[in-house]
């Protein structure tokens, strides 16, 4: 998507300008890519990448960028050489320059970019209901450069840039909607709408390193959604209600264990005084019989 100020987005949080102001910002431990593409003769030319430290040719390719956690795409049939990274690091930062070796001494710039990494930092999420306002805020007091941008279903643009205008020229979307601090370390968005969510970025630059990043994801509110205050409360009914149910079970369980040891404890007590009176029949049996056969002795001696 081609901006107003002659930037491009091309993928998430990596913002591209034009080689007189080209424009990179990202954070650590991001991937990165910075498009080149050459469709000339790749027998006759070669295509490199420069840095301040290093040059990037496909030859050195594997040797010298692997280990600094770059590398160039092999464009040779597909005219694509684009510089990869795999993980940015701080030290990633500067000026990169894709250009094609026509002849010893004669280059032709093809893509410039100023890569500025940032350090990483935790998203902040605002909630908001259609034509509401929110206030978006940096977390630093350096102000030598603030660059606002964001990344939403419809756009992915510069919102504000002080370090190439000096005057706000906002997206016309926001026009009427919009105020920028002065510096511009808060932003206030009015009468929003759906199309408004989405990430929005702040980045202060001092001296020309990147300082801070301040990342805020504008989500709508939803009554009944999973963030409010009903859901809330009706999770906490639910729990308690769940709670109160697992209580009972177990009271009942309980319960029920009991009486059935109960039952079983007097199924035994009655079988054992049933053995027990058995076992008295018994020996009042025995002592019957043994009295009478004693008197049955004695009649035969008489």
């Amino acid at each position: 998507m081609e901006l107003a100020s002659g930037c491009h987005v091309i993928q998430t949080h990596l913002l591209i300008c034009s080689a007189a102001s080209s424009y990179v910002g990202l954070t650590v431990g991001e991937e990165a890519v910075l498009p080149c593409f050459n469709h000339g003769d790749p027998n006759g030319t070669e295509t490199k990448w420069k840095t301040k430290q290093i040059t990037i040719s496909w030859d050195s390719n594997q040797l010298t960028s692997r280990w600094n956690q770059m590398y160039m795409s092999d464009g040779r049939s597909s005219g694509n050489f684009s510089l990869i990274f795999t993980s940015l690091m701080l030290n990633h930062s500067g000026w990169y320059d894709c250009y094609e070796q026509l002849q010893p001494g004669k280059n032709k710039l093809i893509n410039a970019y100023e890569l500025r990494v940032c350090p990483k930092s935790e998203p902040l999420t605002e909630f908001f209901l259609e034509g509401e306002e929110v206030v978006l805020s940096c977390n630093s007091n350096l102000t030598d450069n603030v660059m606002w941008y964001r990344q939403t279903a419809q756009v992915n643009d510069v919102i504000l840039n002080t370090r190439s205008i000096k005057t706000a020229n906002y997206p016309k979307d926001l026009d009427g909607r919009i105020n920028a601090s002065d510096p511009p370390t808060f932003l206030v968005l009015f009468n929003l709408s759906l199309a408004d969510r989405g990430e929005y970025w702040c980045a202060v630059f001092y001296k020309g390193v990147c300082v801070s990043v301040t990342k805020t994801v504008l989500v709508e509110w939803d009554p009944f959604g999973i963030n409010s205050m009903f859901y809330r409360v009706y999770s906490s009914l639910m729990g308690c209600a769940l709670l109160g149910m697992v209580c009972v079970l177990i009271t009942v369980n309980l319960k029920t264990r009991r009486r059935d040891q109960a039952s079983l404890n007097s199924r035994k007590t009655a079988a054992q005084t049933l053995r027990q009176k058995r076992n008295g029949v018994e020996e009042e049996g025995e002592e019957i019989n043994e009295k009478r056969g004693q008197m049955k002795e004695s009649k035969e001696e008489k």
